[in-house]
């Protein structure tokens, strides 16, 4: 990708982040709380080959819970989901046609760091982490795609690997335009 269609692509980004805060503020008012159980968040970019996707959702919907593991079961779950939400696959149909190989995944939360913090510092991190009333997992995926004309859909798995998830806000830049949608496990495709 050339530097000037590079920077073109990472100020898209930047404005639907941008955007995806002024909404979260404006919701943050008339709900008292723009993190509400039930829904997530993805906002989509397209740019020459690439796609990028950004997930973020409350660990609720995930996991069930949004404190430090206190038993195995929450300690595998976060696990579980944290090994889910770095499978793309399971998470984001695409047409086969488009020819669309992930070229990098990262996948945050605060709850897998509390996890692999050593025994000395637990103390500390729980401390943390009880302080805390939410707690999101964020998931980036950037993917090539040889024939991104063909890339004219996507169907969102997240309903099916995180029940917990109800709604989906989505935000999505592309030569076409924006849009911004909702999704729902009974509409769950998105149309580009």
């Amino acid at each position: 990708m050339s530097r000037i269609k590079q920077g073109i692509f990472f100020i898209s980004i930047s404005l639907l982040t941008g955007s995806t805060q002024l909404y979260a503020a404006e919701h943050e008012h008339e709900e008292h709380g723009a993190h509400v159980h039930g829904e997530a968040q993805l906002l989509i970019a397209l740019e020459g080959s690439t796609l990028e996707i950004e997930f973020l959702s409350p660990a609720m919907n995930i996991v069930g819970f949004e404190h430090q593991s206190t038993n195995e079961a929450q300690s595998h779950a976060i696990e579980s989901a944290i090994e889910a939400l770095k499978q793309p696959g399971l998470l984001f149909s695409l047409p086969p046609a488009a020819k669309c190989d992930s070229v990098s995944i990262e996948v945050e939360s605060p709850l897998k760091e509390h996890g692999e913090q050593d025994h000395e510092h637990s103390n500390e991190a729980s401390l943390d982490l009880e302080e805390v009333t939410h707690v999101d997992f964020t998931g980036h995926y950037s993917f090539h795609c040889a024939e991104m004309s063909k890339l004219d859909s996507i169907v969102i798995e997240i309903f099916n690997q995180f029940p917990g998830t109800e709604v989906i806000g989505v935000q999505s830049v592309s030569n076409q335009g924006q849009q911004k949608i909702e999704l729902t496990p009974d509409h769950s495709t998105l149309e580009l």
